[in-house]
Parts: C-alpha cells; sequence; structure tokens
C-alpha cells in the first residue's frame, strides 16, 4: 500500500538536517549513526520512509519481508523498528511476537503503521506484544521523525551508560589489581632487601673461594700444558704471546721465555713468516678464531708441517682478552695428501687412457665394418638386383648392424659404469619415437611373419627427454620381444596415461617364450641371459645381455622405471615403461635427432644426367674409400680422393668443392682441423665419417663446422639423407 503524506506537511528535503546529539564524554562512539530497521512489503512505501528519516545519524535498513527482517535482526543492532502491519506472508504483529520471543531483540522499540482503523482490542494486543507506538497513514513526517528520534536518543544514552558502566567496572578491577600488586611489591622489597643482604655475604665469602680457585685452576692449567702432546699458547689482547707450554720447547729447542711477545715468529720458515703474521695479526683485530698451516723448525734442523688453530678469549664482561691456541705437527698428513693426490693424478690418467682406449677400440672395431655396411645396404636397396640377392645382401646388412649396436652397448656400458652418459633432454612426442622404433624392426618382425600392433590412445605424449636414448630403449625392448617371439607370434605397444596425470605408460607385450620368476628378477641384469642359455648347447638366441640393463638405466636417468612381468614360461612377457610427462603439452623439435639415430630411409636412385656436385673425400681406410667413392660416383658426383691431411690440403688448395666428406683420425692429422680449415677459406659445409661416435665426438664434430656426424659403420640411408640435406 502506498504511503501518502498528510496534507500541507513540509517537503523532507526542504527541511534542515536534525542536530546530532553531543555523544556522551565517557563514550565517543555513542554519536556513530543508529541503525533503523524499517519493514514494509511496498518499495514505495519503503522510499517514502527513507525520505522522511534520511539523515547522517541514521542508518537505514529496509526489509520488503517478515524473513528478511529477521535476518537482519540477526545479524545487526537497531535503535526502533518501523513496522507495517499488514503484509502478506506475515503480518507485523505475528512478526512483532517473534522479535519479542528473541532475547537479543526483545528490547527493541515498534513503531506500527497501518492505514486501517483499529480496534481498541486490536491496539492492546499490539502494546502488549511490545509496541510502544501505533502511527496511522498517511503519516505525519514530523510526528514519525519526533518519534524516532526519542527512540534513537534513548536507545544512545542506553548504551552510553552501558559503556560507562563497564568503563567503572573495570577502572574497579584495576584498582583492586593495583592495591593487590602494590602488597606483593612491598612484601617482595622486604623480601628482596634481606636477600640481598645475605647475597653480599655469600658474594664476599665466594670472592675468597673463587680467588683460591683460580690460583689452583692456573696451576693446573699449567701442569696439564705442559703434559699435553700439543703446542700450547696463549696471548694477550694486544697480539703478544703471553705463555708457551713445555712442548713448544721440547720442539723447536726455544727456551718459553725466549719465544715470549713476537719471538716465536722466528722459527717459522722464512717463506709462510710474513703470510703468518697476516693470520695471527689479522685474527687478533677482528677478535675471531682462525686455522693456520706452515712449516715450523724443529730443534734438529728439520722444518715440519704445522697447524696452528686458536680461538679468542673474552671474560665475563665480554672483555677482549687475547687468544688460546695449539700447534700440532701434520707433516705426516700432509705427506699422506701429497701421496693421495699423486695417486689421484693416476687415477685420472688411467681413467683418461681408458677412454682414449674406448675411443680407439670403438673405431678400430667400426671401420672395418663401414664398407660392408655401405655397400650391402646400397644392394639390398638396390631394385635392379633379384629379390633373392637383395634379401641376402639385406641379412649382411642388418648382421652388420646388430655387431654395431653390440659395439654400442658395450661402450655405453662403459659410460654408465663411470657416470659418463650424458643426455640432451628436450621435449619429443612418445608416439612418433615408437614409430621410428617399430620402424626399425619391421625388417625383423617382416622376417619372422609376426603381428605387431600400436595402441597408441595416451590423450597426452610429450616427455621431456633424450629422442636418440629413449629410440635407443624401445629399439632394445622391441628387438627383445621380436627374438624370443616364435615364428606367427603376435606383439602389440600400448601407451595410457597415469591415474596420476602425470606419466605416460607404456606397455610392450609378446606371446614369446615367457620368464621365470628368477629370469623376471634380474631381467634388467647386465650380461644376463634366461635359463634358455645357461649352457652353449641352449644358447640359441644370441647377444650380450646388455641392452634391457642399459635400458634401465636410460628410462632412471630420464625419471621413469621400466619392469618385466610374465606368467611364467610359455606365457609371453610384458614389459612397463613409465615416463614423467612434460608440464606442457609442447613439442620440440629436434632437426639432429635423426641424423644421430641413424633412421632407415629409402634413398630415390637419381636417374643419368649432370653432375650433382663435387666432393672432396678423405678416409685413409681404403675399403671404406673405395666403397664411398663408387656409391658417390652412382648418385652422379664428381670425387677427389685423398688417404691423408696432407694430400686433403694439396686437392682443396685450387677450390671449386660443393663438400668434405672426412674420416675424423687420420694418418697424420684429424678432419677437425681440416673442416675448421676448408670451412673458414670456403665456407664449405662437411659430412664426419667416424668410428668414434660418443657424444663428446659427436659435439666436437659440430663445433669445427661439419653439418652430420655419420658413425661408422654407415647405413647407405644415412649418408643419402645427409648428402639430400647438403646437396640439392
Amino acid at each position: 500500500m502506498a504511503l501518502p503524506m498528510t496534507p500541507h506537511e513540509p517537503d523532507p528535503s526542504n527541511q534542515s538536517k536534525p542536530v546530532v546529539n553531543s555523544a556522551h564524554p565517557l563514550d565517543l562512539a555513542a554519536a556513530a549513526p543508529v541503525s533503523l530497521l524499517i519493514v514494509d512489503d511496498e518499495a514505495r512505501n519503503l522510499d517514502v520512509l527513507e525520505s522522511i528519516l534520511s539523515s547522517p545519524d541514521y542508518r537505514l535498513v529496509r526489509a520488503l519481508t517478515a524473513e528478511r527482517a529477521l535476518r537482519e535482526l540477526l545479524e545487526g543492532e537497531f535503535a526502533a523498528i518501523i513496522l507495517d502491519i499488514q503484509m502478506p506472508e506475515m503480518s507485523g504483529i505475528e512478526l512483532a511476537h517473534l522479535i519479542k520471543q528473541r532475547k537479543r531483540t526483545q528490547h527493541i522499540p515498534i513503531i506500527f503503521l497501518t492505514a486501517y482503523f483499529q480496534e481498541d482490542k486490536d491496539v492492546l494486543e499490539g502494546y502488549e506484544i511490545g509496541a510502544v507506538d501505533y502511527l496511522t497513514k498517511p503519516i505525519n513526517p514530523q510526528i514519525l521523525k519526533s518519534k524516532v528520534s526519542v527512540f534513537v536518543d534513548l536507545f544512545r544514552k542506553t548504551r552510553a551508560l552501558a559503556a560507562t558502566n563497564t568503563a567503572l567496572e573495570q577502572e574497579i578491577i584495576q584498582r583492586e589489581h593495583a592495591e593487590t600488586s602494590l602488597r606483593v611489591l612491598n612484601n617482595e622489597l622486604e623480601a628482596r632487601v634481606q636477600a640481598r643482604t645475605a647475597e653480599l655475604m655469600r658474594l664476599n665469602d665466594e670472592l675468597r673461594e673463587r680467588g683460591k680457585a683460580l690460583r689452583d685452576s692456573e696451576r693446573r692449567f699449567r701442569n696439564m700444558a705442559d703434559h699435553s702432546p700439543m703446542m700450547l699458547w696463549l696471548t694477550s689482547a694486544n697480539g703478544a704471546c703471553t705463555y708457551l707450554n713445555r712442548g713448544w720447547s721440547e720442539f723447536t729447542g726455544q727456551k718459553p721465555d725466549d719465544a715470549l711477545g713476537d719471538a716465536w715468529f722466528d722459527v717459522i720458515h722464512p717463506e709462510e713468516r710474513t703470510p703468518s703474521l697476516g693470520v695471527f695479526h689479522h685474527a687478533n683485530l677482528n677478535r675471531e678464531a682462525f686455522r693456520h698451516e706452515y712449516r715450523l723448525l724443529r730443534k734438529d734442523g728439520e722444518y715440519r708441517w704445522a697447524l696452528n688453530a686458536a680461538v679468542p678469549r673474552f671474560d665475563e664482561s665480554g672483555e677482549f682478552l687475547g687468544h688460546i691456541g695449539s700447534i700440532i705437527d701434520i707433516t705426516d698428513r700432509k705427506n699422506a695428501e701429497r701421496a693421495l693426490e699423486q695417486a689421484r693424478d693416476l687415477a685420472l690418467a688411467g681413467s683418461r687412457a681408458k677412454d682414449d682406449f674406448l675411443a680407439t677400440l670403438s673405431h678400430e672395431l667400426r671401420t672395418p665394418l663401414n664398407p660392408v655396411l655401405l655397400l650391402a645396404s646400397e644392394a639390398a636397396s638396390n631394385s635392379d638386383l633379384p629379390v633373392e640377392v637383395r634379401a641376402d645382401f639385406d641379412v649382411i646388412a642388418r648382421s652388420v648392424a646388430l655387431e654395431a649396436r653390440l659395439i654400442d652397448d658395450l661402450l655405453d656400458l662403459t659410460r654408465i659404469t663411470r657416470g659418463k652418459l650424458a643426455l640432451e633432454i628436450s621435449a619429443h612426442d612418445i608416439h612418433a619415437i615408437l614409430h621410428e622404433a617399430a620402424a626399425t624392426v619391421a625388417p625383423d618382425i617382416a622376417q619372422k611373419n609376426l603381428t605387431l600392433t600400436l595402441n597408441l590412445n595416451a590423450p597426452l605424449h610429450i616427455v621431456p627427454g633424450d629422442n636418440v636414448r629413449l629410440q635407443q630403449v624401445f629399439w632394445n625392448v622391441l628387438k627383445n620381444s621380436v627374438k624370443f617371439t616364435p615364428t606367427g607370434g603376435l606383439i602389440t605397444v600400448e601407451s595410457a596415461v597415469s591415474t596420476a596425470g602425470d606419466r605416460i605408460e607404456i606397455k610392450i607385450t609378446d606371446t614369446g617364450i615367457g620368464l621365470t620368476e628368477a629370469e623376471t628378477s634380474r631381467a634388467f641384469d647386465a650380461f644376463s641371459q634366461g635359463d634358455h642359455a645357461s649352457s652353449p648347447s641352449t644358447h640359441r638366441f644370441g647377444g650380450l645381455g646388455l641392452g634391457l640393463a642399459i635400458s634401465r638405466t636410460l628410462i632412471e636417468q630420464h625419471g621413469g622405471s621400466i619392469a618385466a612381468s610374465s606368467a611364467g614360461r610359455g606365457h609371453g612377457a610384458t614389459f612397463t615403461i613409465e615416463l614423467p610427462l612434460a608440464e606442457k603439452d609442447v613439442l620440440t623439435t629436434d632437426d639432429t635427432a635423426g641424423e644421430k639415430s641413424s633412421p632407415t630411409i629409402t634413398a630415390e636412385k637419381s636417374a643419368p644426367g649432370a653432375i650433382r656436385g663435387r666432393i672432396l673425400l678423405v678416409e685413409d681406410h681404403e675399403p671404406t674409400r673405395v666403397a664411398l667413392e663408387r656409391l658417390l660416383i652412382r648418385r652422379r658426383f664428381e670425387i677427389v680422393s685423398a688417404a691423408s691431411l696432407a694430400e686433403a690440403r694439396k686437392a682443396a688448395e685450387p677450390g671449386g668443392f660443393d663438400l668434405l666428406i672426412s674420416d675424423i683420425g687420420l694418418p697424420d692429422g684429424n678432419g677437425y682441423d681440416l673442416m675448421a680449415e676448408l670451412r673458414t677459406r670456403f665456407n664449405l659445409p662437411g659430412i664426419a665419417l667416424s668410428g668414434y661416435g660418443m657424444d663428446e665426438d659427436i659435439a666436437r664434430s659440430e663445433a669445427v663446422g661439419f653439418r652430420h656426424h655419420l658413425t661408422k659403420p654407415v647405413r647407405v640411408q644415412a649418408l643419402d639423407k645427409a648428402l639430400a640435406s647438403l646437396i640439392h
């Protein structure tokens, strides 16, 4: 219902604002605005009430429903409630009943507003439940403001009175506490006077005892110091030596009195005397501890290494008194350290010699395989040859590649045991790596008529890792499954994301001969073979037993895990590999990954025609050089060959080459120097051919300008890919 104003009443906007009562001096908070709750089911009535009561002294809280009014009463403190009687869900009378039933709100004054004539009994009921006044609509603003002002003033005075009472109660309590504290302090003071008198008497006795104890302590100290196996000394605050024990005299031959002051520095070796003085003076100036080694002249004329260690001394008041220190003969320790250092140098030299031996061994084992693999892999992909002949060459190529893999395994195992196997970590698609590994074993799969199924369903498959080493792991595991799965068997590769969502799980399952419990427990041990290989007569699968051992180390270096499981002999085996996923599923491509892993590709043979380019070929191993010449000539390259560094430099002098293909180890130098020289002079790109295939060898090749580093034995497909990237 609308709430009109009575005729002739002044506009509230033209009225001067009411004067705010001064706060009670004991409670300045009483002057703060007070809250009034206005309750009406019509918003326009609330607007009228707000316009009438608008004042900086009041905070007006609106409520359109009884439920809202009750919620506001629970949350705030109100000086008065202006309540419409006629409301749809709950009348003002009913709401007043609820308000007065609650202890927290029962004392709040209620002014009822009504537009209807009320019987005396209705008015009486309102007063009985706690209403303090009735106003009929239309409302006279002045009357409403006057009544509200009375209740607000009463509310403020009540609040100020309560605050005053509280303050008085606190003051009374504080005075009682003060009186109690005063009595306690008086008692304590009297007790302390008595205790102080007794303490002074006790201290007097104690001082006499301390004087005696100090003299006894000095006698004991000198007695212990003179019988100590160490040389002991004392200095004063100015750094001068004031005491040296008998051990000093027995070691140096100096009498204690002759060594006091700075005289004890005379027996320090001349080369260490000035530095030692600097150490002592610095420690004395900064009042700090020190440890210092120098040579000290023994009474037999031999200089011995000594360790001098000291700490500062302070009295009870914190005043610096000087240093106390000890000196011990450490010549034997020095000799032992020197011997240990020499042994370490010998060990490092031995380690370097072992590295050189391994590199040489790798080179010497790989080099003879190089022409065989080059020619065999070339012939195996030559479509002009009969299928049977190509198959024979493929067997030769795969056998040579396997031999190279065994060499790599031996070298990898050596690096692992010596902690020298480094990883080049970047983000890679593990599914792509699995496809590449599957392609690598595809010829073996086809030969044994096996079925390889890839179920790569992991939604997240980017991992941080070394692309080459991860390919090596999956090649080893797949090769293992191919080896132990009979003809016509099945191999399945699956991927899934772990429950936690932070790792990818790859399972490689085969229908092979399976593993016994004992074989499972040692599957990843180096040089381990299954029970089927326990004697030469039963060793029918080959291999050194290194692939899985190396794979486990590589996976663990990637922060992952690898495990083998099997239901027993004849039931196949499952290898489970877990790797951490990249924090962001972003792939970082690695343009050199293919070069290092030498993936199998098919080079398209060019038809006879114009020369594609001019190549300087440097190789001291004649069979390899001859094989490379034939292969490159077939690919329409003009070849100039050299067997040494000197020949290569002479051949390169006129210039005009498009590419350098060079061995690293040459009889009169190395390919690194040649590459660096030709790149500087002719900006010539290069391909390195080497039996040295460690990471540091590849890095060095790239540093001097080689665009590719092909490790012997080289597949012709890898050579074709390198050529295609450099000569178009």
